[in-house]
This record gives C-alpha cells, sequence and structure tokens, in this order.
C-alpha cells in the first residue's frame, strides 16, 4: 500500500459513520460560516446592534483587562449596516485562504489565523488608547491580510486576478501593504479609526505578523507539541513499570522481529498523522526523509 494511500490522509467528506454535520468542511469554510452567522444574528437578533458592539474592541479595550477576549471576537463582526465590509473580507478569505490552508493544515492555518486578529487587534488598541472620543474597530481584515501577505510569500509567482487584471501573487502583497502604508502616512485615516472606515493599523499588523510568521518558519502546532513534550508530559505521563523477567526465547523473537519495511511502514503512518494536524511545514526534515524513502521504495516495488 503507498503513502497516500491510507484512509487518514485523504478521505471523502462524510465517508465515516456519526460524522457530524459540516465536520468535512474546510477551516476557511468554517471561518466564513461563523463571520456570516454572527453578521446574521446581529441584524435579526439585535436591532439596535448591541452584539457588534459588544464583540467589538474600543479604544478603553486595552485599558480594560477584562475586557481583553474582545481581541478575539472583534475579527467576527462587520459593519452592521451594508455588506461591503463584510461580502470583500470573505471574498478574499475565500479565494486565497484555501491554499494557505492546504500547506499549513487546517489546525495550524486556524492558530495562524486567529493569532493575526489577536495581535492585530492589539496594534489597534495601542495605538488608539490615547484617543480622547471612544473609537470602535470590528472586522476579518487583519486575518485576511494576513491571509493575503502569507499567499504571496508561500506563491510568489502565482498568476492571479485582482480587479480582472492578471498579476504574480507577489504584487498583490505589495499593492495590499503599499495602500496602507499610504493610507497611514499621507491619507486621512491615520493609524486609528474614530470617524473613519478602515483601521491601517490592524491590516499592517496582519501583514508584518505573516511575514515574520513565514520568514522565521514558525508554526504553533510545532512550538505547542514541544511544549507539551518538554514541560507537560514529564508531568502528566505516568512512570513506566519495571519490566518483568522474561525468559529468552528464540523462535519467539523471531516472530517479533520486524522486516526493515514494515518499520518503514509504521514510521510513515506515524509521520503522516502528524502531517494531517499540522500539515507539511510542520514535519522535521528527518520526517520528510522518512516520506521521500517510503516513497522511492514503494515506486521501485511497483516496476
Amino acid at each position: 500500500m503507498g503513502i497516500y494511500d491510507r484512509d487518514y490522509y485523504h478521505e471523502s467528506p462524510g465517508s465515516r459513520r456519526g460524522r457530524s454535520y459540516g465536520s468535512g468542511w474546510s477551516m476557511v469554510t468554517k471561518i466564513i460560516v461563523a463571520n456570516v452567522a454572527v453578521f446574521l444574528a446581529n441584524g435579526l437578533l439585535t436591532p439596535d446592534n448591541r452584539l457588534s458592539l459588544t464583540l467589538a474592541i474600543t479604544s478603553h479595550t486595552i485599558e480594560r483587562p477584562w475586557e481583553y477576549w474582545q481581541f478575539l471576537t472583534y475579527g467576527f463582526v462587520h459593519e452592521p449596516s451594508g455588506i461591503t465590509h463584510i461580502l470583500f473580507n470573505m471574498l478574499g478569505l475565500f479565494f486565497l485562504g484555501p491554499e494557505v490552508e492546504r500547506r499549513l493544515g487546517s489546525r495550524e492555518f486556524l492558530r495562524f489565523y486567529l493569532a493575526t486578529i489577536v495581535f492585530g487587534g492589539l496594534v489597534w488598541g495601542i495605538c488608539n488608547v490615547n484617543t480622547p472620543q471612544r473609537s470602535l474597530c470590528w472586522g476579518a481584515s487583519g486575518g485576511v491580510v494576513g491571509v493575503c501577505v502569507l499567499f504571496a510569500m508561500l506563491f510568489p509567482h502565482r498568476t492571479i486576478l485582482f480587479w480582472f487584471i492578471p498579476m504574480p501573487a507577489w504584487m498583490l502583497g505589495v499593492i495590499i501593504v503599499g495602500q496602507d502604508v499610504f493610507t497611514a502616512l499621507w491619507g486621512n485615516s491615520g493609524f486609528g479609526m474614530g470617524n473613519q472606515r478602515v483601521a491601517v493599523a490592524v491590516h499592517l499588523a496582519g501583514a508584518y505578523f505573516a511575514f515574520v510568521y513565514k520568514s522565521y518558519g514558525w508554526n504553533f502546532g510545532r512550538g505547542l507539541e514541544k511544549f507539551h513534550r518538554r514541560f507537560l508530559a514529564p508531568i502528566f505521563t505516568p512512570r513506566p513499570k519495571k519490566p518483568k523477567l522474561n525468559l529468552y526465547d528464540p523462535d519467539e523473537e523471531k516472530q517479533t522481529t520486524l522486516t526493515e519495511e514494515e518499520k518503514l511502514a509504521a514510521q510513515v503512518d506515524e509521520v503522516l498523522k502528524k502531517y494531517s494536524r499540522v500539515g507539511e511545514s510542520g514535519l522535521t526534515p528527518e520526517e520528510k526523509d522518512i516520506l521521500q524513502k517510503a516513497s522511492k521504495m514503494y515506486r521501485e516495488k511497483g516496476k
């Protein structure tokens, strides 16, 4: 059996019994559904936009630790008076997000997206802490800009259409960042929000976070795994019991000895399970070598 034939590597949505509704959706789809659900709930259930006002961050949030949860929730709230704000954010996520998710893996993509939103909210809060007038900030723009910039860095020469104009992905990244830099320095919105329509601080923070993430090869899943292995596993993993004394049986040793191919297959299974959790960027060079070695062996056997 080839390394790409295992059931956990590729699986048709809904193939497992008991699968809950929506569990076959990509992470990008789930994020879009969550944003649309909040938008509709705000308009249908709270005519005074109470839900959006509660979830958004304000220029005073940075001074109120008990409201720090808003640095995450603001990224799922959009301008309630029209659909333009949420429409353009979700379109950007819809077109560029799936490729980034496939490269990172679904869980790592979610970790990156949420971390970008939180970082963008914190930067905006710091930039507006001394604003005399209470200001609001909401929207997924920081996370979406982060995804766009990361896409441009992962696939710089991929041709895309921007306003029906074909261009390489790196040029789109330059246009997005350049536009926000121009607005921040010479536009009329500055780094704040106030009565303005664009919080460029959130956009630039999202772009910067994506740049650092890619440049330094960050992977939150790999970092969490190392943290667990170093600090938590020694505390919560029970100590192994002393092995019982067993009599040596040559015949039994022959039965339990694995061939090189069987050992390699077991290693491949473990590596692919990890791949499904953290994506290609989460694999170590040794684990990538295992996949290459196994792929070469399977090709030679198929000849």
